[in-house]
């Protein structure tokens, strides 16, 4: 059996009116913590990069890793 995984940290933020707009990196560190994951949202937040229709993104709701395993049948 061949068998692979992948890993993605998922960010969800919310924008003024409580939208929200989640964003996916694929292959995040191994050693990501909470401590990194906040500080680079509040980077991306203070940044103003990412506009929903309702205005700047500016709250980050929740931040997890979801990891994919395929179990290849051989």
């Amino acid at each position: 059996m061949i068998k692979t995984e992948t890993r993605t940290l998922q960010l969800q933020f919310a924008d003024a009116a409580g939208g929200k707009v989640t964003y996916a990196v694929k292959n995040p560190s191994q050693d990501l913590n909470k401590a990194a994951v906040e500080a680079a949202a509040k980077t991306v937040i203070d940044s103003k990069v990412f506009e929903t229709e309702n205005g700047f993104i500016d709250t980050l709701k929740e931040s997890r890793v979801v990891t994919h395993t395929v179990d290849v049948l051989e």
